[in-house]
């Protein structure tokens, strides 16, 4: 695999002066990420994708420059390259210092997470402030059919580790919310293992490449998942950090349908790309199944004031 990277980087006029390569192995996404480190002292994060990638990750790259010029803690951009010879797009970008926010927000106190989160939350609002004005789709119709189209594949996989009952009918009771919200860029992936933090403070946000256009809400269902189980306080700075303070109501029975419907496609996608870690999946919806007592409450437990 090292030999495939450093042919690549020979081809490559701004890493060719390098001194040493480091495999960068975290995360699910199927590229080869890299630590290049330069004679000059530079490190640049390279990633490498197959080039049938490369148009949808083009746009990631070009939004990732705009946000940068808005004030959004990104990454400097580099450049991209396909490679069509290798079948092989590439992107490079300044290697961000600091220590992903799974790893390092467990051991700051409560007040640090917290601070953290706001921040996270206000580059978000940045984020979303991209709307797409002539959408090809409703989102309602569009968001409607990938669930659904899950829903068809839980049926197939026959696997009964929750009742269904109380999720489906809190989608059916409010699906009705989906109808006509506004349509932004959204990062999809937005959680702590995505984000970098440096003396305390939010380094960056990385990983756009699974952007998509939605209702910016859709973009706070991974607190559910993942983020309050790393953090509780970094989430509800999150929230605060977004909306400068406690969110309108609306946003609860939003969030919580999104939840609801995430519910189903975090089985499904667990069960067919990840296998050997169905006791994660579990434990995690026995998580969302509490904090929101089956479906029967909209704010989650862990929502509160703690003085934060």
């Amino acid at each position: 695999m090292t030999g495939t990277i450093e042919r690549i980087i020979k081809k490559i006029p701004e890493l060719k002066e390098y001194t040493k390569i480091h495999s960068i192995n975290k995360g699910f996404s199927k590229d080869e990420k890299w630590r290049v480190d330069l004679l000059n002292g530079l490190k640049y994060f390279v990633r490498v994708s197959d080039i049938c990638h490369a148009k949808h990750k083009k746009v990631a790259f070009n939004y990732m420059k705009k946000f940068k010029t808005l004030g959004v803690p990104v990454p400097s951009t580099v450049s991209s390259i396909e490679l069509d010879e290798e079948s092989k797009y590439i992107e490079i970008t300044e290697f961000t210092k600091g220590t992903d926010g799974e790893e390092i927000l467990p051991t700051l106190s409560s007040q640090e997470q917290f601070e953290i989160g706001r921040q996270a939350g206000e580059a978000l609002k940045i984020i979303h402030s991209i709307q797409n004005k002539s959408p090809k789709e409703a989102w309602e119709s569009y968001r409607i059919r990938k669930y659904n189209n899950y829903l068809k594949e839980f049926e197939k996989l026959e696997v009964k580790y929750f009742s269904l009952a109380p999720v489906i009918q809190y989608i059916d009771s409010h699906i009705h919310l989906l109808r006509d919200r506004p349509i932004h860029f959204l990062h999809d992936d937005f959680h702590p293992s995505n984000i970098m933090v440096h003396s305390k403070k939010l380094e960056a946000i990385l990983d756009f490449d699974r952007y998509e256009w939605g209702d910016p809400i859709h973009d706070f269902h991974k607190i559910a998942l993942f983020t309050r189980n790393i953090s509780v306080p970094f989430a509800v700075g999150q929230i605060k950090g977004y909306f400068r303070g406690d969110p309108p109501a609306h946003f609860w029975t939003l969030y919580t349908t999104y939840v609801a419907m995430v519910f189903v496609s975090d089985i499904v996608w667990s069960i067919k790309n990840t296998p050997n870690h169905t006791d994660k999946m579990v434990q995690r919806l026995k998580t969302v199944l509490n904090d929101h007592q089956n479906f029967t409450k909209d704010i989650p437990v862990w929502y509160k004031d703690n003085g934060w």
